[in-house]
């Protein structure tokens, strides 16, 4: 039987025929044949779409690309795909229509998967086909013709000057499509005939409101791959004075973020506008119109703010007549909500409207954020506090600049046709305001503008081309390499503002890339390429993992979402209520009864999604607005959200009584902001710190530092070698030898024993950084954390900048406080967001934890930071073990592999990689600059003998503990054989049968009873000392078996074992426990390769299982091991885990006598 740790052969056309088989037996359960029917179908159009260099976005696209590859005639591809409809539709459809067409859609699978495989269908199948005659086999494309619906998505096959041609998603009684684009021109004569340069095949389209003549479909908008939404806000910035092009955009991405006084202002009054909306009250609830306003003080205003935008206002001096705008600011927007709104619009009722609501349009390829619309979607309003268009005229009544125009224009498309049938319920009823609050008479009512509409939308396609192209190699220097501001003026203005303030900010901005070397422009740009293809699969997914992408908030069922944790549906509202009173800042729901809370990948501190749906019907976020939130409590049946922004009243919620509601997660595109414009400030580096980076010269060391300031027992090495080191300085630290506690600690302990440094600790997660906390606290080493409040452990608020600013009465008190800290710590994603405070304090040292965890791109902006040439970390010390779990990427390694010899040559061989594990093979042999921890204090010598053998090449010692060296019981009498096992050994392999028929190959019923069995019995053994957070913890590969055991243990009744962790090893990296439960789960050949994705080769030669050495390393005291070994011996290193835990007497194959209890 072959051994393999690298490659595995996917399921075969044998295994998807022996799957359909077992669905058929399933029968009369006829949702759970079409949900085994589904699985099939995605798992083999994912499989034969993996190595597919194009990007395929949905089933849809998948299964059009594999229909012609293997040029299916039209008749198949038409039955195929209508089978496709009814697997994503199933949930919607009566278990008499499933039954309707269950041997059909059989006999469909059975006939795609031959023609994908070339192999005849089995004879078990075919019995069970239906028969046909000859006159039951037609090519007619216009059987089931109906009224064409709202929007039609298409796959583009061929084009023309005139015509685009293909296929649609579902059936619309027009098979293929012909599409006129290129003469269907808007009353000024602009046409679609500019998308000629944009299509490609396989390229999908959005055909909206689409009639049709003489079998040609005429769309009135045609969106260019409409699941890739580009923000509203991002198309209105492109027009500019200067030029209408995404270039403008690529442009302002790339350019540092700067805030100033103006900046501050604006997000000011955004939230002053959303003040006086909450203030409007009714005197009484059954008044229809608000007749009081009280705005809040001003004061109260200024301590909130000050709380959320501390960085901001730290970072920036604000001129003393700030408080005097901002006020008549505050006067403007409350004249116009409480008097000037109400007399233009009667029905204008701000208590029933919502602040701040967002949407997500597929229709139409956009998303976007409204200030405020009215919840009978009548009124809008959106506010900009800044100048409206030339001449100002004492700013007294605006004028609108065209890109607010275009803003509100799409907003109000957005009404009209994603939420069509609102808007013509409202008698096409909706006014549609711009609020320039810096103006006396602010409000600008402004009607629609078809011509202008249409140049948004081209924009908008435009951009979406752009973005796809940043993913090819090359395009990013084909683009930039030429670009100047004599280019960008594409208007060809030549007024004092584009002479004296915009071309200066462009050359400004294009300056370091034209004056780059060879060597930084190779870098610059392969890492553009790779954020560049990372932000695009974090919208459309990626070929490595199900489930993945944005997009999939459309694209998956309900079905799919639960069994990926994606969602909580069949959610009903507790609070608020109709009773409640007063602004509404959070939100409680119930879970429904039969939830499977364990498969959720929800955690506190996510951002999310809310909204409402109605009963029997699927949640999809595109068909209503959506609240972001964020998770604040998750409790057994219910979870709290806080919302991103405050609603005025409990009507906004309520008004959805008798719906269900549902949580998605949200998708944050600014973290990819901060990435493009770390990149680009590596150019402005100092050029010793770009030379350092890209290994153009050595570290330097100061050897002439022979003593500390400390006494670090066993750790003085460690630690002098550190404080010799003047730049950079790796430590590696394997698993329990206390990376945090010895590693970091003793270096900031001993950096902060001379009197001038300052110390800046980052991490990726908030979990490791709550981590680095609890040291610091233990050693009474005050901090200022940079961060949220729901991502930090209650223990460590205080020490947030944002409530050290709500303790402070004015910013100089805050800035004498910030600039008296010497600690500062938060997540890289937290430091990144806020760069500008490494323009208000230099840090002598940054230690970098979890460092292996971490891509070149979130570490280069915060290392590339200076103020006037001096960097402003000037020595870092990066912490991790590249043999633990690397950072989580998208992009599979056929696309982030770097083929360029001039970055091979500084070892940048595949941007997936660290920088940690690029520095780490410059240095590894340098002891200047390196240090190994070699002495670990969790594992007993029993379980750590086989990763210590594996991977670590018999480097670890234990320090040694006594729980280390601890013995076992002299007798293991007794009548259970896990009690057997557990005194008798520290560590056990277990073999475990595969199921015979299985709901899901992510579940294992065997296993998960015996682990359970497990749990229970050390529950038993332990007594009064059981402790759920400390005793003992489940590692499993799959949400679904979670659920499983979670089941399984419910079944005991004790609810001590509710709250034990069970959890995938990717959460578990970082925890320990004193029993570790390892569950394989696997049954299937092909799941191997999941299981096994992170093994490499490291340099002495050792074959690494990342994921096996960070699931092993957990346990403390016991270790146990459950899986099959038939199949996992066909893996090289699962082989040898099961070879030695024969020869060390740890092997146990007996399930019966394991199950006695």
């Amino acid at each position: 039987m072959p051994i393999n740790n690298y490659t595995y052969t996917p399921e075969t056309a044998a295994d998807f025929f022996a799957e359909l088989s077992a669905a058929m037996r399933l029968l009369p359960d006829i949702a759970g044949v079409y949900s085994a029917f589904n699985r099939v179908f995605r798992k083999c159009i994912d499989r034969n779409t993996e190595a597919v260099s194009a990007t395929l976005c949905g089933a849809f696209a998948k299964t059009d690309y594999l229909l012609k590859e293997h040029k299916a005639a039209r008749s198949m591809a038409r039955d195929i795909n209508d089978t496709r409809v009814r697997l994503r539709k199933r949930g919607d459809m009566t278990a008499d229509t499933l039954r309707a067409h269950c041997l059909q859609d059989l006999e469909n699978l059975c006939r795609f998967i031959s023609l994908l495989y070339n192999t005849p269908v089995p004879d078990d199948l075919r019995r069970l086909l239906p028969q046909h005659t000859d006159a039951e086999k037609t090519d007619d494309n216009t059987a089931g013709r109906t009224e064409l619906p709202d929007y039609i998505r298409m796959i583009v096959e061929r084009w023309d000057d005139e015509y685009v041609y293909g296929h649609a998603d579902e059936p619309c009684g027009h098979d293929p499509l012909k599409v006129c684009y290129a003469d269907t021109p808007t009353p000024s004569g602009y046409n679609w005939a500019y998308l000629r340069n944009l299509l490609g095949e396989g390229t999908q389209l959005n055909l909206v409101r689409p009639h049709c003549k003489e079998d040609i479909i005429v769309p009135e908008l045609i969106i260019y791959e409409p699941d890739y939404l580009i923000d509203i806000s991002a198309v209105s910035r492109c027009f500019t004075n200067y030029a209408e092009s995404p270039l403008v955009n690529l442009i302002s991405r790339l350019r540092p973020q700067q805030s100033t006084e103006h900046t501050i202002l604006g997000n000011f009054a955004g939230q002053l506008l959303d003040e006086t909306v909450v203030s409007c009250r009714p005197e009484s609830p059954q008044n229809i119109q608000p007749t009081t306003s009280t705005p809040k003080p001003y004061a109260d205003s200024v301590k909130d703010f000050f709380k959320t935008h501390a960085v901001e206002l730290l970072t920036v001096g604000i001129a003393p007549e700030f408080h005097k705008n901002a006020k008549a600011q505050q006067k403007n927007i409350s004249q116009s909500i409480s008097n000037d709104l109400p007399g233009m619009v009667s029905r204008f009722n701000p208590t029933e409207g919502m602040v701040e609501p967002s949407f997500f349009s597929e229709m139409l390829g956009l998303q976007g954020r409204m200030d405020y619309l009215q919840l009978d979607f009548r009124v809008l309003l959106e506010q900009k506090s800044g100048k409206g268009d030339f001449p100002y005229e004492g700013f007294v009544v605006p004028r609108h600049k065209e890109e607010h125009y275009v803003q509100l224009l799409l907003y109000m498309l957005l009404i009209r046709y994603n939420y069509r049938d609102i808007y013509e319920q409202n008698n096409r009823e909706l006014h549609a305001f711009l609020l320039y609050s810096r103006y006396s008479s602010s409000l600008l009512g402004l009607g629609f503008a078809p011509d202008l509409v249409f140049r948004a939308i081209r924009l908008r396609n435009e951009l979406a081309w752009s973005e796809m192209q940043y993913t090819r190699e090359g395009t990013f220097r084909r683009v930039l390499d030429t670009l100047t501001p004599e280019r960008m003026n594409m208007k060809n203005v030549s007024n004092t503002l584009w002479e004296q303030y915009q071309k200066r900010q462009i050359a400004e901005t294009l300056a370091p890339i034209h004056s780059a070397t060879p060597l930084e422009k190779a870098y610059y740009y392969r890492f553009l390429t790779f954020i560049a293809n990372e932000h695009i699969m974090s919208k459309l997914g990626n070929k490595t993992k199900e489930n993945s992408g944005f997009a999939s908030t459309w694209h998956d069922s309900p079905e799919e979402k639960r069994l990926a944790g994606n969602i909580y549906d069949n959610l009903t509202l507790l609070y608020p209520d109709a009773t409640t009173d007063g602004s509404i800042a959070t939100v409680t729901l119930q879970f429904h009864e039969n939830a499977a809370g364990d498969m959720s990948n929800f955690r506190v501190g996510d951002v999310v999604i809310l909204y409402p749906y109605a009963p029997g019907s699927e949640p999809d976020a595109r068909r209503t607005m959506v609240f972001r939130s964020s998770i604040e409590k998750i409790q057994a049946d219910n979870i709290s959200l806080r919302l991103r922004a405050v609603q005025s009243d409990s009507r906004v919620f309520v008004r959805y009584s008798g719906k269900l509601w549902a949580i998605e997660h949200d998708f944050i595109e600014a973290s990819y902001g901060s990435l493009y414009r770390g990149m680009h400030s590596f150019l402005s580096a100092p050029k010793a710190r770009r030379d350092l980076l890209l290994l153009q010269r050595e570290p330097e060391v100061d050897d002439t530092v022979t003593a500390l300031r400390g006494d670090y027992g066993e750790f003085n090495d460690m630690a002098l070698r550190v404080k010799r080191a003047k730049e950079l300085f790796l430590i590696i630290g394997p698993p329990g030898t206390g990376k945090t506690s010895f590693g970091m600690l003793n270096t900031v302990k001993e950096e902060l024993a001379e009197p001038a440094s300052s110390v800046l600790l980052l991490s990726y997660t908030n979990r490791a950084v709550d981590e680095i906390c609890s040291k610091l606290k233990a050693e009474g080493i005050d901090f200022i954390r940079v961060g949220s409040t729901l991502n930090c452990a209650p223990e460590y608020r205080d020490n947030l900048l944002s409530e050290r600013a709500c303790r402070c009465d004015n910013i100089t008190e805050l800035r004498r406080q910030t600039a008296e800290a010497r600690v500062y710590v938060g997540t890289t994603t937290a430091f990144n967001s806020h760069i500008a405070l490494l323009s208000l304090r230099q840090f002598s040292l940054a230690v970098i934890d979890e460092a292996s965890q971490i891509l070149e791109p979130h570490l280069i902006g915060l290392l590339s930071a200076h103020c006037n040439g001096v960097p402003a970390i000037r020595k870092t010390v990066l912490i991790g073990d590249h043999k633990q779990l690397p950072a989580v990427v998208q992009q599979s390694p056929d696309v982030s592999r770097v083929t360029d010899k001039q970055l091979n040559d500084i070892l940048l061989t595949d941007c997936r990689l660290s920088l940690f594990e690029r520095l780490l093979r410059r240095y590894r042999n340098d002891e200047s600059v390196t240090f190994m921890l070699c002495r670990q204090g969790r594992m007993h010598h029993d379980i750590a003998l086989f990763p210590n053998q594996a991977f670590y090449a018999g480097m670890l010692t234990e320090v040694p503990l006594p729980h280390q060296v601890a013995g076992l019981p002299e007798t293991a009498d007794s009548d259970s054989g896990i009690d057997r096992i557990l005194r008798s050994h520290r560590m056990a392999f277990i073999a475990a049968d595969a199921p015979e028929d299985s709901p899901s190959d992510k579940v294992n019923q065997i296993e998960a009873d015996m682990i359970a069995a497990t749990v229970k019995r050390i529950h038993d053994m332990e007594g009064d000392n059981f402790r759920p957070a400390e005793t003992v913890g489940v590692i499993v590969p799959y949400r679904n078996q979670i659920a499983a055991i979670r089941s399984a243990l419910d079944g005991y009744g004790i609810p001590a074992l509710r709250a034990i962790t069970i959890d995938t090893v990717e959460r578990y990296q970082g925890s320990q426990r004193r029993y570790i439960i390892y569950g394989f789960t696997v049954s299937k050949y092909y799941q191997l390769k999941f299981l096994s994705d992170n093994v490499f080769m490291d340099s002495d030669g050792s074959v690494v299982d990342r994921k096996l050495n960070v699931a092993m390393t957990r346990a403390k005291e016991h270790l146990l091991i459950f899986g099959n070994p038939r199949l996992l011996a066909r893996n090289h290193t699962f082989s040898r885990l099961i070879e030695f835990a024969k020869e060390h007497g740890c092997y146990f194959e007996d399930r019966k006598l394991f199950l006695q209890c």
